[in-house]
Formats: structure tokens, C-alpha cells, sequence
């Protein structure tokens, strides 16, 4: 099977480069990089919640054909993992496959500001060097503690990148500049040893989340993965070998299951299940760099959901949930609440008039694995003047029927609609 191939490829690469290879952060980081679009930026003074993160990095590497307690893949490893909260066969306690690796004491998190996390100085300095460290250990940072957290957190001797903004009052997190390849160059291709990039494609889009773009595409060229994770043509050449000469690149197409045909390239589409010729090599087309001039226009007096979603919010509010509206996170929910240990996950749908909801391949998938934990919340003839009424409706992907729909969307890439772009006098 290709998939398996392709999973032995990457366990080949991990094991080339020995113990600087750091294949759980190489996960994170094509986690922050497909949802980069999602993830506050440190600049922009928002956070994204922990169990959010946790949620998005289960997302992407769960593969669906199996179990939720035995789904999510550890790409270097060839193994799978529980999604967070859930006990994985043979353990005695819930997962927590990200957390630590988020945080501090032995992961990517750091609680300075972004004028510090902006200098590459400081992104480049040793933990043990850091200004804001109290205690400083004598060349070892285990037991230390960042004077900035108020969690009396204590590092555990692990001197990590600084690729999160952790929240200094705890509500989550901010991404540093994705595109800084310096930054994340050090875990991803250390000593300038790039990952593979076919037994990549193959392992991260087989058996995918069918409600993201990874899951969605039966055939996958280099500009979809580019595309899909946001990555620029720098980026790719930083991180990725896309050389079909590269031993592992040239060993999928050896494989039993793998089915000659187009050019893994920018326009050529190859199946995940494998198409490509070999000796074939990857090509990314050169792509303008337009100066953007947008024109900014205040928001519209019309239900756009976003009224809707601050009036369930308070709702639950008011009733005692701590509540997290996660709507431009692309999750398959607009709102994740917690009360205790009880956790909801809310998708609000309103209309002007009578409503007949309809959700995404994505809400429909998180409602089908949350089951009675996700809520339908909706208002009809909403209005964000008035009163309204909501009607919570929990899980209904059993409890209500649905009729399925088929509908065709066309894509367009960044990197395509910039060069188009004209000012609004040129219309």
C-alpha cells in the first residue's frame, strides 16, 4: 500500500538525521502552517484557546477510516494516538499528545512580547540566556521559571524555538511570523536536511478529515499542497526536497502500488494514491509579488452571522459557560464553551426569516463525532436590535434528518488573485 510505503519513508528520514530530528514539532508546525489563516497572530491581541489548538492539530493528522481513540498519526513514527481527552487502548489515562509541546517547560510557548518574539536575536538566543528568566541555572534550565508566568511553570531542562506567544493570562495562544523560515528552519530541515516531499504528500492527505481541503481532493498537485498549507515558494525550497532524485522521493515510485502517469507539478495533478513518472521533478512557477492596495468599507447593516453568534455567546454566558467564539477557525463550530469539566462545541445558523440550516462537510463531521456535545443554536427572524428567540438543538446528526447536497466550489489561490488585483478606480 502507498500509504505504508510512504510512512516507512518518513521513518527512513527521521532516522538519517538521529536525535536532532524533532518529528513531534515538525507535526506542530505543518499544523500552524494549514491552519495560519486561523491562528491569531502575536500582533493582533488575540488567542487561540488550548483545547482549540488541540483540537485543529488532532483535525489535520486523524485519519478517519479509524477509531477516534487510535486515529491521529504521528507522521515519523507510523503510529496513532488518541484524540486529546480520549484513553488510546492499552493506556490508563486520557491523551495529551500536544499540550506539552505548547507550553514552556519543554516546548515552543514563551510569554515575552512580540516586539522581543519580532527579533530574531531573541528567537535565536538560548532559554538559558533570556532576560526574563528567574533563577538562571548554571548551563542547565531544569527548575528555572520565566518571571513573566504567573503559573509558577518551571522549564525541564528542553531550550525550544519560540514559535507561540503564550497568553500572559492564560487564555491561550498567538503565532510568531509563520513565514520566518529562520525560525522554524532549525526543527523542520536541520542542518538543512529537507523533509522528502512525496512520501509527505501522501501520508498527510490519505484517509483526511473529508471537511478539510487535505480530505477533499482526490488528486493533489504541488501548488494544492503549497496552497493548502500556505507555504510560499521560499518556503518550499527551505523545508521540502521536491527532487525526484532524492532516495526516498525516487522509492515511492517504486512501490507496488504506485501507478506511472503525470508530473508531480504545478499544473499536473498526481492521485494521493500515487501518480507520477519517475525522474520526474517537482516545479513550483515563479510568482509575482503585487503591492496590495485594498479599500477599506465599514461594515454592512445586514445579518452576516456575526451578530448572531455575540448573541448566542452571551446566552451561554449568562448561563455559566466560559465561552470561546472560534467562528474564523474553520473548527465545524462558531462557539466552544466550558463549564467544569462539561465541554459544548456550538454552531449557530440564523436567517432574516424562517430557517432551514445547512451545514458543511466539516460541521456535519464535528457533529457526528461530538454527538450529544455539539449544539445547533438557532434563531429565526433574527434581530440584532430586538429580543430573539434561540432554539438549541442538541446533537443533530442523529437527532434530525438531513438531506445531502452536492455543490461544485472553484478555488482560488492567493498567490493568483494578488496578481489580479487592480485599484478600485480601474474597475
Amino acid at each position: 500500500m502507498l500509504f505504508s510505503d510512504a510512512l516507512t519513508c518518513l521513518d527512513q528520514h527521521k532516522r538519517s538525521i538521529g536525535r536532532a530530528f524533532r518529528g513531534r514539532f515538525v507535526q506542530i508546525f505543518l499544523g500552524m502552517k494549514f491552519f495560519q489563516n486561523n491562528i491569531p497572530s502575536m500582533y493582533s491581541g488575540s488567542f487561540i484557546a488550548t483545547e482549540v489548538l488541540q483540537s485543529l492539530l488532532d483535525d489535520l493528522f486523524a485519519k478517519t477510516s479509524r477509531p477516534p481513540n487510535s486515529c491521529v498519526l504521528s507522521l515519523f513514527e507510523g503510529n496513532y494516538l488518541a484524540r486529546t481527552g480520549l484513553i488510546r487502548p492499552g493506556n490508563t489515562t486520557p491523551q495529551n499528545t500536544w499540550r506539552n509541546n505548547l507550553n514552556l517547560q519543554k516546548g515552543i510557548g514563551c510569554y515575552a512580547p512580540p516586539a522581543d518574539l519580532s527579533s530574531p536575536t531573541f528567537l535565536n538566543q538560548d532559554r538559558s540566556l533570556c532576560r526574563y528568566l528567574l533563577t538562571p541555572p548554571s548551563g542547565n534550565l531544569a527548575g528555572a521559571k520565566c518571571s513573566l508566568c504567573t503559573t509558577e511553570a518551571a522549564y525541564r531542562s528542553e531550550s525550544h524555538r519560540k514559535w507561540l506567544r503564550i497568553d500572559p493570562v492564560g487564555s491561550g495562544y498567538a503565532a510568531t511570523d509563520l513565514q520566518s523560515t529562520t525560525n522554524f528552519a532549525p526543527y523542520v530541515a536541520p542542518g538543512g536536511v529537507r523533509i522528502p516531499l512525496l512520501p509527505l504528500i501522501v501520508a498527510l492527505y490519505h484517509d483526511a478529515d473529508p471537511g478539510l481541503s487535505v480530505g477533499m481532493r482526490t488528486a493533489v498537485s504541488m501548488d494544492d499542497f503549497a496552497s493548502d498549507f500556505n507555504f510560499t515558494l521560499h518556503e518550499i525550497s527551505t523545508y521540502f526536497d521536491i527532487s525526484m532524485s532524492h532516495p526516498l522521493n525516487a522509492k515511492m515510485t517504486t512501490s507496488a502500488a504506485w501507478v506511472p502517469g503525470s508530473v508531480l507539478g504545478p499544473s499536473a495533478q498526481t492521485s494521493t494514491g500515487g501518480s507520477s513518472a519517475p525522474g520526474a521533478t517537482l516545479v513550483v512557477p515563479a510568482i509575482a509579488q503585487p503591492v496590495l492596495g485594498g479599500t477599506p468599507v465599514p461594515p454592512p447593516n445586514t445579518n452576516n452571522g456575526w451578530d448572531a453568534e455575540q448573541y448566542v455567546a452571551a446566552a451561554l454566558t449568562a448561563a455559566g459557560w466560559t465561552t470561546h467564539i472560534v467562528s474564523r477557525q474553520q473548527l465545524g463550530y462558531d462557539i466552544f464553551v466550558q463549564r467544569g469539566a462539561q465541554k459544548r462545541y456550538v454552531e449557530v445558523k440564523s436567517s432574516l426569516g424562517l430557517c432551514s440550516p445547512s451545514l458543511t462537510s466539516r460541521e456535519w463531521q464535528q457533529a457526528k463525532f461530538h454527538g450529544h456535545n455539539y449544539i445547533l443554536a438557532i434563531s429565526e427572524n433574527f434581530n440584532s436590535a430586538a429580543q430573539n428567540v434561540i432554539y438549541w438543538i442538541p446533537d443533530p446528526a442523529n437527532r434530525c434528518s438531513a438531506n445531502p447536497q452536492t455543490t461544485i466550489s472553484h478555488g482560488i489561490a492567493r498567490s493568483s488573485w494578488t496578481c489580479a488585483a487592480i485599484p478600485l478606480a480601474n474597475i
